[in-house]
């Protein structure tokens, strides 16, 4: 899809422009009824930010469902999503990356409005994953480490690179994520950051993820 928004119609997808225009796809909506909306974060703060300016110009209620993913998606964000779009109800959040075709790890689209903010939903199914520390060990539920990955989705290497895929992919074929995060006792995974984002400073571990998300409640 490149830059372009897609928004799920029955059986079709709508591609309101050749570059990502939060006007244009907000008149797609409107126009052609769509009842799912995909984007990453920045697409739906501007949709949110055109909506508060101009709602009466536009006819959101057909949409009931939607996908955010790509980045780092705030607490914040979420939270207006269900406020500001309330028929979409069935809306969810997915964590991935390229190596992984995306999507590893993804939320249940009647998952509770508090996962759906605060986690990226639970493992996809026929895929393993694990957290662990610097030693490569499992680390309990609820402590912090970097995200492994395993199974049929992980990319078979990089393109041409044979020595920055051994460094990525291990013999044992866990992808080694490079980000960091925990899995709560139910098994949702939550994202705390890069582990080269990392700062440590008088001993303690500073991400700076929660220092954004701090930010955006205010």
């Amino acid at each position: 899809m490149g830059n372009l928004t897609a928004l799920n119609y029955g059986a079709s997808i709508i591609l309101p422009s050749e570059g990502f225009d939060a006007i244009k796809t907000l008149e797609a909506v409107s126009k052609h009824k769509a009842t799912m909306l995909y984007g990453v974060p920045t697409m739906f703060i501007a949709y949110l930010e055109e909506l508060s300016k101009n709602k009466s110009k536009y006819d959101t209620s057909t949409l009931r469902s939607g996908i955010i993913a790509g980045s780092n998606v705030p607490e914040q964000l979420i939270r207006r999503i269900h406020q500001e779009i309330p028929n979409i109800h069935e809306f969810s959040t997915a964590y991935g990356q390229t190596e992984t075709s995306p999507v590893t790890f993804m939320l249940d689209a009647h998952d509770s409005i508090d996962k759906k903010a605060t986690t990226v939903g639970k493992v996809c199914p026929h895929v393993e994953a694990k957290i662990v520390n610097s030693l490569g060990e499992i680390l309990p539920w609820g402590e912090t480490g970097e995200i492994y990955e395993r199974g049929y989705l992980v990319m078979k290497g990089y393109w041409g690179d044979e020595k920055q895929t051994n460094e990525t992919i291990d013999k044992d074929g866990w992808l080694h994520s490079g980000d960091l995060g925990y899995l709560d006792k139910d098994g949702y995974l939550k994202i705390i950051g890069r582990s080269k984002d990392m700062i440590i400073r008088g001993g303690e571990n500073v991400y700076p993820r929660e220092i954004e998300e701090y930010f955006m409640k205010h």
